[in-house]
């Protein structure tokens, strides 16, 4: 994203409108923190900080090491979002990666014994590629489909993606990027 954005400098939002109508037309979130913390075994009052990071396999990263990265950070860490552009790159195949990164998670949660998060790039071309995407995921995660978010690249998708995924797949967490 270091292209896409430009330096802004002493800018300071300090508030703005969004019209009820605009508004009434997005179905929101159906998850919320308390719900992140719950999967991740914590209070649901105050589970604490959530540790994060982003792997970035649009830089040439092959299925291998991106499922070796991941696990190298789920020992410490909690929670990995896959990189916006990379839904299903040729050097790094979603059918070929998903499942080292489902065995990465798992022996990750074996060897800490905690859970772990990871949001998986469902973006396509198409709203039924979208949810192949989403659906293949979900089953190669099985029992830990639950520690999976799925991310949306809503400029390259539209909003008609966001809110196909909000309405398809109610129960995962929905992560919605605007890269492009």
């Amino acid at each position: 994203n270091n292209h896409g954005m430009g330096d802004i400098e002493h800018a300071k939002m300090i508030d703005f409108y969004v019209p009820e109508r605009a508004i009434q037309l997005f179905d929101g979130p159906s998850k919320d923190i308390s719900d992140m913390w719950r999967i991740l075994g914590r209070p649901v009052k105050d589970g604490g900080y959530i540790a994060g990071t982003i792997i970035k396999p649009k830089l040439g990263l092959r299925p291998e090491p991106f499922a070796h990265a991941a696990y190298q950070f789920w020992l410490g860490g909690d929670f990995i979002k896959n990189d916006e552009p990379q839904g299903n790159q040729t050097f790094c195949p979603m059918k070929k990666v998903i499942p080292l990164v489902v065995d990465a998670m798992k022996r990750a949660q074996d060897e800490t014994g905690q859970a772990k998060l990871f949001s998986a790039n469902i973006t396509a071309d198409d709203h039924y590629e979208m949810c192949a995407r989403a659906d293949y995921i979900l089953e190669a995660f099985g029992p830990d489909a639950d520690k999976v978010a799925f991310l949306v690249d809503g400029y390259v998708g539209g909003p008609g993606m966001v809110t196909t995924a909000r309405r398809q797949y109610p129960n995962q967490y929905l992560h919605y990027h605007r890269a492009g």
